[in-house]
């Protein structure tokens, strides 16, 4: 199989799971117990568990980005040419759309809808800057150290991002699409969905030019 088939099928199949395990986790919870704190609990654990063995699953055959701001900032840092970030992002976000649709599906939702659960206000806007640029910095700096010590640190990093962020702590433009499309407990109102990815993409800006400052 050629190399950009690869990557266009591992980065489809991890993004999709990723966004099962996000939105069925929070799905579940929502369905068990209405305490807010334990729903948030149970998608945080899930969340991690299923960032950890995917991350270490695909990271040999597609790098294991699963975020279109992850392959940017690769491709800014000349870790992959621009014929490959154009493989990357439609793999991620449509992967990330199979993903919410099969959550929704196997919790008897509609396979389509919009989330009516907002998130806005400049709290959350920056908050997601900050979670964005901790994601992608933390990435780059754990490189060098093998994928189990990246697929630990992004995980056990977006679990802490659950909770000491506003925001919640997406981080990833894809995920935000994908969660603008279930009215659960995970959800996006598609009104605040631009300002999140705006967040995003300058969180992903300034975690390149500090990347460029700090690591080799």
């Amino acid at each position: 199989m050629k190399n950009t088939n690869k990557i266009f099928l591992g980065e489809f199949i991890g993004s999709s799971f990723l966004v099962m395990v996000i939105v069925g986790s929070g799905i579940m919870a929502e369905n068990l117990t209405n305490d807010n704190a334990l729903r948030l609990t149970a998608n945080t654990l899930a969340t991690g568990a299923g960032l950890f063995v995917l991350i270490t699953a695909f990271a040999n055959i597609s790098g294991s980005h699963f975020n279109p701001f992850v392959s940017l900032a690769m491709f800014l840092r000349k870790k992959i040419n621009g014929k490959l970030l154009i493989i990357y992002i439609p793999a991620q976000i449509l992967g990330c759309l199979l993903g919410v649709m099969l959550a929704n599906v196997f919790f008897e939702h509609d396979i389509l809808e919009l989330s009516t659960k907002n998130r806005d206000g400049f709290h959350i806007f920056l908050s997601e800057i900050i979670a964005t640029f901790g994601l992608i910095f933390i990435i780059f700096a754990t490189q060098k150290d093998g994928k189990i010590t990246i697929a630990a640190s992004v995980a056990t990093y977006i679990m802490a991002g659950y909770w000491f962020t506003s925001s919640t702590s997406f981080a990833n433009p894809a995920v935000a699409i994908a969660r603008t499309f279930t009215d659960s407990f995970t959800g996006i109102n598609y009104l605040n969905t631009p300002t999140y990815i705006l967040a995003e993409f300058l969180g992903a800006l300034i975690a390149v030019y500090f990347i460029k400052k700090l690591i080799k």
